[in-house]
């Protein structure tokens, strides 16, 4: 090898060499590039892991303000109910009156064995139903006056035969034979509470199911414990146990 040929092997030989560190520069400078922007996506998804963090704290804290508003709200309904009952199955009449309805509810009375004034309605009405059944609201003056009625009505319908139960004769209503049904003003909580908790009833063999000052319960047998119903997922636990 000639001194010229060798002088330009080495040329090129610094020659790729320099274009190689250049390269590797390069690399280098993208690789610190890189490494900055991974610690920057990565300080941002830590970010955004605490703000999610943080949102879903405040999402349970909104949660549990407005279970406890729901509940007090629950209360507050649940009060101004605590004096009425519903009576079902009363056929409307023509011109019907106040002191019409307040004639039922004293012949009712009457037929319980209760003494019940007109002093003691507070207010009397119909309630506008998408069945037409038109069931009619009594507001008693006093708590007292309503958990009369309707410990009455209970003793008088127990142990009687079917037939034998209220009915629209107990309260002087001329017409074919009916059963009347009396039970508590429920809020909308509490009755659509009741209705899970009777569909319960039936599909899973509870012989009781009834509500007392706006509260649902059941029973399984005569001599079980009772079970308050607050909630669906007290339903749903009582299927888990069965």
């Amino acid at each position: 090898m000639t001194l010229s040929t060798f002088n330009t092997s080495s040329g090129d030989l610094e020659f790729r060499f320099e274009d190689l560190m250049e390269k590797i520069d390069s690399i280098i400078v993208q690789n610190s590039e890189l490494k900055n922007s991974v610690e920057v996506m990565s300080s941002k998804y830590d970010e955004f892991l605490g703000r999610v963090a943080t949102l879903e704290a405040e999402r349970i804290e909104d949660k549990k303000k407005i279970q406890l508003l729901e509940e007090k709200l629950e209360q507050m309904e649940r009060k101004t109910r605590s004096t009425g009952i519903e009576i079902r199955n009363i056929p409307k009449t023509d011109g019907e009156t106040k002191e019409d309805l307040c004639s039922l509810v004293l012949n009712m009375g009457t037929s319980l064995n209760i003494d019940v004034k007109s002093s003691n309605i507070k207010d009397i009405y119909r309630l506008k139903s998408k069945d037409n059944s038109h069931p009619i609201i009594v507001d008693f003056t006093t708590v007292v006056t309503k958990e009369k009625v309707m410990g009455g009505v209970k003793k008088f319908n127990k142990s009687k035969a079917k037939e034998a139960k209220l009915n629209t004769n107990h309260l002087k209503i001329n017409g074919p034979l009916a059963p009347v049904y009396v039970a508590e003003c429920l809020t909308y909580r509490a009755q659509k509470l009741f209705y899970i908790a009777r569909a319960f009833q039936r599909s899973h063999g509870y012989q009781f199911c009834w509500t007392a000052n706006g509260v649902v319960y059941l029973r399984k047998k005569v001599n079980d414990p009772q079970i308050r119903i607050t909630s669906e997922a007290d339903v749903e636990k009582l299927k888990c146990t069965e």
